[in-house]
């Protein structure tokens, strides 16, 4: 047997190949998606191929080498796990917003550096059109490159552009909570663990804090919330109706900050959500709505739009660390203009857990490697 390495374009044009070349006789061994240069100087504009590896059969023994591979590899199983590849591909370009062609056809303007950071922006969700708004407003006019340029270090510039065009309020909260905080969401988004960790970054800032859950639906959820506050000795009250609402905020009155969790409502279930919404109105509160970060962008609308009876007071992104595509956020909060509380960055309680600020969005957009728990700042990580 002999083996040879061909790279195409696409699935179709692979197996037209393999039949003009090797005819029926080729097995295809290995396949994988490379991306090659398109251009030698430019190194960030690449193309996305398929390396495939197949053996060919000597003529000799044929019968024996083919029994043997038909034992271990399946042609079929392989073509079409090419083919799942390729839709991953497919759907990675789209979500991209196709960033070689953006890249190189519309930001001729700005400079080598400034072009590097909006690609990686791109790269990592940020659409194009917010992403380049973003950069435009953090690059002044460079006389000698005839471009626009970073005013500052790019890391120091993408923070102030970002902190003119997306509101954070996480320094403030913990400096001056709300009275009374309420945390929304779909089902399984991660309120109660949320809550928990915001329970314990209060009191750590010397809040005195008391937690409702209005959850006595969902099995295991009063105890696991109980169990979470109890160990730091934190009032807890369950309330399943509104009226036994309104008596545990008044014996919560002693309270900084009163937490309130709800049960999971998913965004279509217009019922259950207005039966919450005769909870919350007897009441002033500051409602905030957890959305997971692995959720497409379309979706993230979607659940802002069926939530949106509520009068929102900013969001919470969850699962930072199960997307890879952290630019969602960023468009969302900045076309709804509502601002980001924190992020959570896994389920450990009370860790994994960020306050937003401008400088944690900028490195998780524009820095190739950024650790989502923050430097110097295990507590709120």
């Amino acid at each position: 047997m002999r083996t040879e390495k061909i790279v195409v374009g696409s699935l179709q044009e692979a197996v037209e190949e393999l039949k003009r070349s090797y005819g029926d006789n080729a097995i295809v061994l290995s396949s994988r998606v490379i991306k090659r240069k398109k251009y030698r100087f430019f190194p960030f504009f690449t193309d996305t191929l398929l390396e495939i590896t197949v053996g060919i059969p000597e003529k000799e023994g044929e019968s024996e080498f083919q029994k043997e591979f038909e034992e271990k590899i399946k042609v079929y199983e392989e073509l079409e796990r090419l083919k799942s590849t390729l839709n991953e591909v497919v759907k990675s370009v789209r979500e991209k917003g196709e960033t070689e062609e953006t890249v190189a056809g519309e930001t001729q303007q700005f400079s080598m550096r400034a072009q590097r950071v909006l690609e990686r922006m791109i790269y990592r969700g940020v659409r194009k059109d917010i992403a380049k708004k973003i950069v435009e407003d953090a690059c002044g006019y460079d006389i000698e490159l005839g471009k626009l340029d970073f005013k500052e270090e790019p890391h120091d510039s993408i923070i102030e552009s970002l902190s003119g065009s997306v509101s954070i309020e996480g320094s403030n909260f913990l400096e001056s909570p709300p009275r009374n905080v309420v945390l929304l969401g779909p089902t399984g988004v991660g309120k109660t663990t949320t809550l928990a960790k915001l329970c314990y970054l209060l009191k750590r800032s010397g809040k005195s804090v008391g937690v409702i859950t209005l959850d006595s639906f969902r099995v295991g959820a009063v105890e696991q919330l109980k169990a979470f506050v109890s160990v730091m000795e934190i009032p807890f009250r369950v309330a399943d109706t509104p009226d036994r609402f309104v008596k545990s905020m008044r014996e919560m009155d002693g309270r900084d900050v009163v937490l309130v969790d709800t049960a999971g409502r998913s965004q279509h279930d217009r019922l259950r959500l207005n039966e919450l919404k005769l909870f919350l109105e007897s009441l002033e509160t500051h409602i905030y709505l957890t959305i997971s970060a692995n959720l497409s962008e379309l979706v993230m609308y979607e659940v802002i739009m069926q939530f949106g009876m509520f009068p929102l007071r900013g969001l919470i992104f969850s699962k930072l660390d199960e997307t890879s595509h952290p630019g969602n956020i960023i468009n969302v909060a900045y076309r709804t203009k509502l601002p980001i509380l924190c992020f959570t960055t896994g389920q450990t309680v009370p860790d994994d857990i960020v306050m937003a600020s401008h400088d944690y969005l900028a490195k998780l957009i524009i820095e190739e490697r950024h650790e989502l728990k923050s430097a110097g700042n295990s507590s709120q990580a």
